[in-house]
């Protein structure tokens, strides 16, 4: 299998077989932690190239669930938003109504204050970790989460900041099926930081479809991880990335 760094390459041939593979490699993980421990932390994400994986890992059997905390990594903030069209939702639809977890910890889209929203949400993460597993996607600007390039600090020591949305990520959900109705995106998100989420003893990185391609052609082919393209930290993780024929960069479609 091809490597980036730290990070094998698995590439699937669709997003269907995409989100198949994933969710059996993670469920795989989960029981295996779970076997040796009484409690398994998660970071999971929202988003148009999480669903194939959500639903896929919403059918695995045999988890103990009733043992699993669940956080999102982020949200957008604004009170004027609509439940639906949060990040939150499309989890707790998708995944967490269905298979019930321990505890699910959401950002507070509507809260007064986000400042103070980030600093809860940053301590229940501190009082729950070690965290066990992280499932994420890349953004098509290079963001983790709403960890946006040239924003973001590799060694902060924040777990959870407010954010303000650069275009390309708004560009990229106005289109996204899950958020699109809305018919704009929130300025301000509220997100765990790269040193939060790559805590995590386990790193699984989700990136089906086309309209990824771009982007992850450049992080594979970034030498050295930059702030200006927060995906390519990845590099330096144990972790596995996920990708299809269809996000995959032409340079190792050539190679198999």
């Amino acid at each position: 299998m091809p490597e980036y760094g730290k990070t094998t390459i698995v590439i699937c041939d669709d997003d269907q077989d995409l989100g198949s593979r994933a969710a059996a490699a993670v469920a795989a993980t989960m029981r295996e932690r779970l076997s040796r421990q009484d409690e398994l932390v998660m970071i999971l994400a929202a988003g148009e190239s999480q669903i194939t994986f959500l639903a896929a890992l919403a059918a695995q059997s045999d988890i103990a669930w009733d043992r699993t905390v669940c956080f999102n990594m982020d949200d957008f903030w604004d009170p004027r938003m609509p439940e639906q069209y949060t990040c939150g939702y499309q989890t707790r639809v998708q995944l967490y109504d269905k298979v019930q977890p321990k505890r699910t910890e959401l950002v507070r889209y509507n809260a007064a204050d986000p400042e103070a929203e980030a600093l809860r949400f940053e301590q229940l993460l501190r009082e729950a970790a070690p965290v066990d597993i992280l499932c994420q996607g890349i953004g098509t600007s290079g963001h983790l989460a709403l960890c946006e390039p040239g924003q973001i600090d590799f060694g902060s020591n924040r777990w959870a900041e407010v954010v303000p949305l650069v275009e390309q990520s708004k560009k990229q959900l106005i289109e996204d099926p899950n958020f699109k109705d809305l018919g704009y995106i929130p300025e301000k998100g509220i997100t765990f930081t790269l040193p939060a989420m790559l805590s995590a003893a386990h790193v699984f990185t989700m990136v089906p479809l086309a309209l990824k391609k771009p982007i992850l052609s450049r992080v594979l082919s970034t030498e050295t991880p930059t702030s200006d393209l927060p995906a390519t930290i990845i590099k330096w993780h144990d972790g596995t990335l996920f990708c299809d024929r269809n996000s995959c960069p032409d340079f190792l479609i050539e190679e198999l």
